[in-house]
Order: C-alpha cells, then sequence, then structure tokens
C-alpha cells in the first residue's frame, strides 16, 4: 500500500496537463471571440455566447484544482505546504475571484450599466478578476467583488451614460447575403472617435426587420453625432439610445 506521503504525479504529467487545459482553454477564448464578430448561430447565437462566457467562469476554476492536485501529488508534503500558505496568505484575492465568478454569472451586468451600491454610483467600465471599475462623478472607483457581494448592489434602468451608448443601426438596402457585422466593424475600425480600451459589441438578427444593435464607448461626448454619420454614409442608418 502506497504511503500517502509518496509521489502520486510527476512533473511530466503536471506539464502534460497543462498543456492539454491551456490548450481546451485557448479554444473556449477563440469560439468567444469569433462569436462576438460573426453570427454563426443565427437567432441561437446569444445563447451560445452566454453558455461559453459561463463555462469559461467554471473551467478556469476547475483547470485551477486540478492542477493545484497533480501539483500536490507529485511531492504532497512539500506542496501540500506551499498550497497551504498560498491559500492562507492570498486569502482576500480568492475570496475576491470566486466573488468575481458569482457576479459575472449575472448576465445583467455589462459595461456602461449603471449600478448603485452603498457607497458608489456610476456606469461600469471594466470588468475585471478581482472587482469591477465604476466610472463616477469623482472619477473612476475600483470594487471588489467580495464586497459587491456583501454589500449589495442595484443595476438602475436608463440611458447609458459616461461615453457608453447602444447604435441602432438599419442597412438601407437589405441583403441577407451581406455579412453587415464585418462592415459595420470595417467601418468602426476606420474612426477615430471610439475608446479602443471597450471593443465594440455588435448583434445582428437573423430578421433583417430588426435594427443591429452595436455598443461602443466614445472618447468624447461630441464625437457621437460624427460617429452617426460616418456609420450613415457607409449605408446605414443609424439611432442612439
Amino acid at each position: 500500500m502506497k504511503n500517502i506521503f509518496d509521489a502520486q504525479f510527476s512533473w511530466w504529467n503536471l506539464l502534460l496537463i497543462a498543456l492539454f487545459l491551456l490548450g481546451f482553454y485557448f479554444v473556449l477564448q477563440f469560439a468567444k471571440r469569433i462569436l462576438s464578430k460573426v453570427n454563426v448561430f443565427g437567432k441561437y447565437q446569444e445563447t451560445v455566447k452566454i453558455f461559453i462566457h459561463h463555462t469559461l467562469l467554471v473551467y478556469e476554476i476547475l483547470a485551477l484544482l486540478l492542477l493545484s492536485g497533480v501539483f500536490v501529488g507529485i511531492n504532497p508534503l512539500l506542496h501540500g505546504s506551499l498550497v497551504a500558505v498560498v491559500l492562507v496568505g492570498g486569502f482576500s484575492h480568492i475570496k475576491n475571484y470566486f466573488s468575481g465568478i458569482i457576479i459575472q454569472y449575472d448576465d445583467s451586468i455589462q459595461l456602461g450599466k449603471r449600478l448603485k451600491t452603498p457607497k458608489a454610483h456610476g456606469v461600469i467600465s471594466s470588468i475585471e478578476r478581482l472587482g469591477l471599475k465604476l466610472r463616477t462623478n469623482k472619477g473612476v472607483q475600483f470594487i471588489n467583488h467580495s464586497k459587491l457581494v456583501s454589500e449589495g448592489y442595484t443595476l438602475l434602468s436608463g440611458q447609458e451614460v459616461g461615453g457608453f451608448y447602444q447604435l441602432n443601426i438599419r442597412p438601407t438596402t437589405p441583403d441577407e447575403k451581406k455579412d453587415y457585422a464585418t462592415e459595420l466593424l470595417d467601418i468602426l475600425v476606420m474612426t477615430p472617435y471610439l475608446d479602443w480600451n471597450h471593443q465594440p459589441k455588435i448583434t445582428v438578427s437573423k430578421d433583417l426587420n430588426k435594427p443591429i444593435k452595436v455598443k461602443v464607448v466614445v472618447q468624447e461626448e461630441s464625437h457621437l453625432h460624427d460617429l452617426v454619420e460616418l456609420i450613415e454614409e457607409g449605408g446605414f442608418s443609424c439611432q442612439f439610445s
């Protein structure tokens, strides 16, 4: 019978498992990026995108747990002690990370949404692993995820502010054969008005009677009308909200 302190895995096992997990992670990330630019699944596009987003959140946790288990199995006594030290020393960050998983499972929390907490009120400008950034009247404020979970938050309805806008776009001459997502992205890439720290989100409906929805961040409010004119010059009608 093997002693519990005997090696269960080798460094070679850890390397192979890490490469496999990393490869599959990149496949999921690539699929997520492609689906944000190209409508592949028609009316099911948004459902598939949400599924991949949620899968990535769970996958990261499972991959870390698996790698940690194999790492401990190489030298249970030494590596187990190291993992325990990391868990104790980084407890607050780990707590924030897991709280972030819970927060990001709420699909209503998106860039440009107005969010209110007991101590802050503003527009979500960035969602990160350990917290999110709110653009408030006093500047940009970072709020960690564990505080959001423990103190609670409210998503406010109404027009998106702080440079975030949703454009409702329609082609002047609808054509089912055209790839409007690519056409619009080509137009947006050429414009100097956008804040490219936040990638435009383009949602194209299979029903051409429905508008194409594009979420963008403009560098200055005065640029919005220039952006609308540029899009209209490309053969579209455009309204913002």
